[in-house]
């Protein structure tokens, strides 16, 4: 059945997503470097009284946030064929939706959902070498898998 899943995925995603340019290793490591700097050891909420509703209003909120010379949403955009997916039953749902209904508003809701995961990911994974390493591996998998 995951591979059946996958396979869903990796086409929806071939079509959703087009690969424009290639992602270099080095990029890719720059860009997660500066999302753990960015991320890590820090609360994510600007101020403790600030609680927010879903991951997508965390996304909104982070997306628009600087990360050196670019938003933490433009570096996202930049390495999205290199994000590992949380597959939790929220965006699963969204998913399953947006492949039945090809509307841009849904895929553009999916993907929003797999990027907040990730960030959550990202600020999880920041203090410790060992998972770091394992979600950067992860993505550079992701990403030379994306190029053949």
């Amino acid at each position: 059945m995951v591979d059946s899943v996958l396979k869903v995925f990796q086409s929806f995603f071939s079509e959703v997503i087009p690969l424009s340019h290639t992602l270099s290793r080095s990029d890719l490591c720059g860009y997660l470097t500066l999302l753990r700097k960015q991320l890590g050891g820090q609360k994510l909420p600007p101020a403790p009284n600030v609680v927010f509703l879903n991951s997508r209003a965390l996304y909104c909120y982070l997306a628009d946030q600087f990360c050196g010379q670019d938003t933490i949403g433009g570096i996202l955009e930049k390495i999205e064929t290199c994000i590992p997916l949380a597959v939790t039953n929220e965006s699963f749902s969204l998913f399953l939706s947006a492949c039945r209904e090809p509307r841009e508003e849904k895929t553009r809701s999916f993907l929003e959902s797999c990027k907040a995961d990730f960030l959550l990911l990202v600020h999880q994974t920041a203090e410790s070498e060992n998972d770091w390493r394992a979600l950067t591996a992860l993505c550079e998998a992701l990403r030379r898998k994306n190029i053949h």
